[in-house]
Formats: C-alpha cells, sequence, structure tokens
C-alpha cells in the first residue's frame, strides 16, 4: 500500500496507480467469466456428444442365454470411432467388471446410478473424457463407457482465448489511451497554472486569475492568491520604510557632518564646545530616529506576523513602563499616575510596551510642565482597553487621524519628535485587531489615545481578584 500513498508521486502517477490495478482486474475477470460463458456449452455438447455413443452402444447390447454381446458391425463401430481430432474409445462390463466388449485399456470407472457420470482420465498416457452410462437389464445391470481423447477440446479452448483475449486486449489498450488522455487532458489545468506560476518573475506577485481554475484547486489557487497579497504588501511595507528611513535620515545625517566639519575647522574652543552641543543633540536625534524607525519595521505585520500570541497582561505591561518612565516626568515636573484594572489579552508582550511607551512619551513630551499624564488599563464596554490620557494642548478633531500617519506631526509640536510614535501604536493596534481611538481628554481638554480589543480575547482577571 505505501506504493499508492508514496508523497513523492505526482497526481498523474497516483491516479494511474488507482486506475490500472481496478482495469487490469476488470479484464481478467471479464476474460475469465466470457471464457467460462462461451466454453461451457460448447464442452456440453462435446459430452452430451459421448452420451450419445454411449447410447448408441448400449442399443447393440443382446442377452442370449443368460449371457451378454455386443453385435456391433464394423460400420457401426468405424461410425462410432470415427473423429477428426481425436481417437475414441469403448467398453462394455458387467456388474463385476468383466470385459463384455470394447477396449481393454479403458479401465472401468464406479457408474453412478442416478444418472451417466462424466469424468476425466488417462489412456496410454494421453488425457480423455468419457462417459459412463448404465444399461438396466434382467440378466443385470451393465455399464457402458466411451471416452475420446481431449485435443479438440483444446482446441477448442485456444480459439476461444485467442477470440476473448485478442480483442479485450484491443478494448484494454483503448481504456488505457483513453484513461492516459483523459488525465491529460484533466491535469491540463494544473500544468496551464504551473507553467503560469514558472513563468512570473519574483516581483510578480498579482493574484492568479481564478476564472480557469478547476474546482478542486480553487481553495489552494485562492491560498496562493492570500499569500500573494501578503507577500506583496510586505514588499510594498519594505519599500515605504527604506524609503521614509532614507528620507529621514538624510537630512539630521548631513547636518551632523556639517557640524563635524566645522568643529573640526573651529579654533576657538567655546565654539568648539558649542558645536559639540549641537553634534550631541543631533546625534540623540538620529538614535531616536532609528530607535522609531526600527520600532516601526518590528510592528509591520509582515514582520511581526510570525510571533506567536500569548497571554499577556495589560496592568503589568503598565507598571513596568512607571519605572521607565517616571524620572523623565519628574524631571519635566508632570504627575504620571496610573489607574490599572487586571485585564489580559492574546498579544505579544514587547510590541503592546512599545506601543504604550511611544503613548507615554508623546504625553510626556506634549504635557506642561506642572501637568498630568494618566496611564489606565480595565474593560469598557465589556472589552480590554488600554489608553494614555494628559491634560496637554489636544489634538485638533480635524488632525487625530493624520496623527496616526507616518511621519505626520502637528504644528508647533515639540523638537526631537520624528512623527513615528503614534504610526507604531497605530501598527501594533492593527496586529492585534484592536482599534485605536484619539479623542479629547476628560473636560474636553488634553488627549486621550486608547487601544481598544476585541471582547472575545479578554480574561476578566479582575473578577477573579
Amino acid at each position: 500500500m505505501k506504493l499508492f500513498f508514496d508523497p513523492s508521486h505526482g497526481i498523474r502517477q497516483r491516479l494511474l496507480l488507482w486506475l490500472m490495478p481496478p482495469l487490469t482486474a476488470i479484464f481478467l475477470v471479464s476474460v475469465a467469466s466470457d471464457y467460462r460463458f462461451i466454453l461451457s456449452p460448447a464442452t456440453d455438447a462435446y459430452d452430451q456428444a459421448l452420451l450419445d455413443a454411449a447410447l448408441a452402444v448400449s442399443g447393440h447390447l443382446r442377452l442370449e442365454e443368460g449371457r451378454f454381446s455386443l453385435q456391433l458391425s464394423p460400420q457401426a463401430d468405424s461410425i462410432i470411432r470415427t473423429d477428426g481430432f481425436d481417437q475414441i474409445y469403448y467398453a462394455v462390463h458387467t456388474k463385476d467388471g468383466g470385459l463384455i466388449a470394447g477396449d481393454p485399456n479403458l479401465e472401468p470407472v464406479e457408474p453412478d446410478h442416478q444418472g451417466p457420470l462424466f469424468y476425466d482420465g488417462v489412456v496410454h498416457g494421453e488425457p480423455i473424457r468419457g462417459v459412463v452410462y448404465v444399461a438396466p437389464s434382467a440378466a443385470g445391470d451393465v455399464t457402458v463407457q466411451v471416452a475420446e481423447t481431449t485435443k479438440k477440446r483444446e482446441r477448442l479452448r485456444r480459439r476461444v482465448l485467442t477470440a476473448l483475449i485478442g480483442p479485450a486486449v484491443l478494448l484494454s489498450l483503448a481504456i488505457v489511451t483513453l484513461v492516459l488522455l483523459a488525465v491529460r487532458a484533466g491535469l491540463g489545468p494544473l500544468t496551464r497554472l504551473r507553467e503560469e506560476v514558472e513563468q512570473r518573475s519574483p516581483q510578480d506577485l498579482r493574484p492568479i486569475d481564478l476564472a480557469n481554475v478547476p474546482g478542486e484547486v480553487r481553495p489552494l489557487v485562492e491560498a496562493l492568491n492570500r499569500l500573494f497579497s501578503v507577500l506583496s504588501e510586505s514588499s510594498a511595507a519594505q519599500q515605504r520604510f527604506l524609503a521614509d528611513a532614507a528620507h529621514q535620515l538624510r537630512t539630521p545625517l548631513s547636518a551632523l557632518q556639517t557640524q563635524l566639519e566645522l568643529a573640526i575647522l573651529d579654533q576657538d574652543d567655546a565654539q568648539r564646545r558649542a558645536r559639540l552641543q549641537q553634534i550631541e543633540e543631533a546625534t540623540r536625534r538620529v538614535t531616536h530616529l532609528v530607535h522609531q524607525l526600527l520600532a516601526l519595521a518590528r510592528s509591520e505585520p509582515a514582520a511581526a506576523g510570525a510571533v506567536s500570541l500569548q497571554r499577556v497582561d495589560l496592568s503589568q505591561i503598565a507598571e513596568q513602563i512607571a519605572s521607565s518612565h517616571l524620572d523623565r516626568a519628574i524631571t519635566r515636573n508632570i504627575d504620571l499616575g496610573f489607574e490599572l484594572k487586571p485585564v489580559q489579552v492574546d498579544g505579544v508582550s514587547w510590541l503592546l510596551h512599545e506601543a504604550l511607551a511611544n503613548l507615554v512619551d508623546n504625553a510626556i513630551a506634549y504635557a506642561e510642565p506642572g501637568g498630568w499624564v494618566t496611564v489606565r488599563c480595565g474593560l469598557y464596554r465589556g472589552a480590554p482597553f488600554l489608553e494614555v490620557e494628559d491634560n496637554g494642548p489636544g489634538i485638533p478633531p480635524e488632525e487625530r487621524d493624520k496623527v496616526l500617519q507616518r511621519f505626520y506631526r502637528l504644528a508647533g509640536s515639540p523638537s526631537g519628535g520624528c512623527g513615528l510614535g503614534l504610526a507604531i501604536v497605530a501598527e501594533i493596534a492593527r496586529l492585534h485587531n484592536a482599534t485605536v481611538h484619539v479623542e479629547a481628554g476628560s473636560k474636553g481638554q488634553g488627549t486621550r489615545i486608547a487601544l481598544r480589543f476585541r471582547a472575545a480575547a479578554a480574561v476578566a482577571a479582575a473578577a477573579a481578584a
């Protein structure tokens, strides 16, 4: 059975392996049944001829003075023994096996008193077919045997087999040819599909046309089209990332190089120190930009799609953010507070950590000194959420969708930003099937940015706490 389920076999081989054995079996059964159907009447006719000869011999038996005799003329004997192919034997025996007349080499066979008995035997080393007939008489039963060699029977078998096998072989060859043509025609769409895919360049990620695709492989082609779509999106994301990175890094790197060249040529220590401070600030901005670009690249669905989702407690992520941003908040005289309720989602811990870090970083950057920033998590209408609110200047309603785009910055934004923080948050939210809501803060002041997850992703740990 391993031959039939070998995964290395192609569809064509598998079809032929599954079709040829049944066709061969049908061929053999058909020939055997036809052979028996045709040969049986002919064999019965030959047996009937033997029985007729036995009856003819029994018709010449005579009982005289208690003794049996066979009064068969030479002409009648010649008629009985004449055959164009076989040698004919006959013998007449008494009840106790004594030979009355006929061929002594024809050994007596126990008769069947219910009727004629046909049997197979050997005479002079040749196979024979014979019949034993019981002829009743007043002096007792007499058995009459008539037998013949099997030459004409063998000749008949050969002719029947020849007549059957020849057309059957031709018919089988025709069927096999039709099967091969049918398999080839049936696999034609697959062959054309393979050729179409092989002829494509690595950059051609257009979906395959489903118009001429067979229904059996349509789900496979649809899956391939989805894969092409993902690959196309991934390729486009890479191209966007490279373009954005090149655009954003070109200016600060050029400025950094210019400052370094001027610092080298500057002979005044005070001016050199001032330029070094500018170089340090430019380096910090470039470092921040590179960090944001890498975070954006890692948050792309194509890059993060292979990461497995696990149960993540949003309150624990918020507590981790406190330790990394508390010093900065204190430096800027910002009240960084937390209102946390245990709630879990299916997600990637480091990505959610990155999203919340960007939200808190933006809130601290935009909040006025002496202001406040609050981080919250819990359940909202039965679904988990994670949000950051500040009492800063806020975001105009017409700008709230734009701030989620890459490199978009509001007018009057603090220096040092690159417009990627909220874009990273949007990408991470999309990866977690969450939505980003940019709203005004409490009492219409400041900004509240919330990530709201699907209700099915939540585990209401707060209820169990």
